[in-house]
């Protein structure tokens, strides 16, 4: 039988070119020779099978809390990612605004400076016609008592107001004494 099948794979022709178109038909008898035969039976049909309706599952209240406490904690943290946008948004906005700020007060700065400058100072008066005054025109006053200066109302009051005023000033001075 191993020979059999060592012609077919190695192309074993006997000396003959033509196929033999028998031997197929012949190994097929071969094969069948062996075998019982059976029946041919028709398949009996399958009842249909209904799909069985399972009972609907209700979620327990749990379930149904986590999932809400969840989804509010992922708005939560929408909402934080939001305002924190917002926040930086400002932050950089007020961080130019400080820098332009800053430009701003150097460039104040620098002009205040020019205004107080004493060379600019005694060039504009100059120019507006002023001139130091001369030794003829300063004039030196001393005083021979203490500085001192004294000043008289214009709106005194009446006797009675004076009084009402001077209570009044006791009275103060006495609950901020024991304060």
């Amino acid at each position: 039988m191993a020979q059999k099948y060592d012609r077919r794979r190695y192309g074993y022709t006997d000396g003959s070119l033509a196929y033999d178109l028998d031997a197929l038909a012949r190994e097929r008898a071969l094969d069948d020779a062996g075998r019982m035969e059976q029946p041919h039976r028709e398949p009996t049909p399958q009842p249909k099978r209904q799909p069985v309706a399972r009972p609907v599952a209700k979620p327990s209240p749990l379930v149904l809390a986590c999932a809400v406490l969840l989804t509010g904690l992922v708005v939560l943290l929408l909402m934080g990612y939001v305002r924190l946008t917002q926040v930086n948004t400002d932050i950089s906005e007020m961080k130019s605004e400080i820098s332009q700020l800053e430009e701003r007060q150097v460039a104040l700065l620098t002009q205040y400076e020019k205004t107080f400058d004493l060379a600019t100072v005694k060039r504009v008066a100059e120019e507006a016609g002023m001139k130091k005054p001369t030794s003829g025109q300063v004039e030196y006053l001393e005083l021979p008592s203490s500085d001192s200066a004294v000043v008289y109302r214009g709106d005194a009051g009446t006797a009675l107001e004076n009084i009402v005023d001077s209570i009044a000033a006791a009275v103060s001075s006495v609950v901020e004494y024991f304060r």
